[in-house]
């Protein structure tokens, strides 16, 4: 299981906003930062976060909108971020996108 998951909608095509309650943080104990993700393809991503609060995170940046263009992300898939395949030392955690039939 995922340690952020969401199925998009339209504002997520800005910025990701996640609202959840989360048991522990899965990122480094900071309000703000960037973190390296490797998707499917093989690409590196850094996009930037913001803990807004305990239940609300947003992912954004420059490579945000270039993830969803390069990987055809629509309104209605869902992104999935969860930690990295031990063998990856390129990047920190690892996204995926499962399209549905929208």
């Amino acid at each position: 299981m995922a340690i952020l998951s969401k199925i998009l909608e339209e504002d997520d095509m800005n910025h990701l906003t996640i609202t959840d309650t989360f048991s522990s943080e899965p990122f480094a104990h900071v309000k703000c930062g960037k973190i390296k993700v490797k998707d499917e393809q093989g690409s590196i991503w850094r996009f930037e976060y913001k803990i807004k609060s305990r239940k609300k995170w947003v992912f954004s940046g420059r490579h945000w909108n270039q993830f969803l263009e390069n990987n055809r992300v629509r309104v209605g898939h869902k992104v999935d971020i969860d930690y990295k395949e031990s063998w990856c030392a390129q990047a920190d955690y690892k996204i995926e996108v499962i399209k549905t039939g929208f």
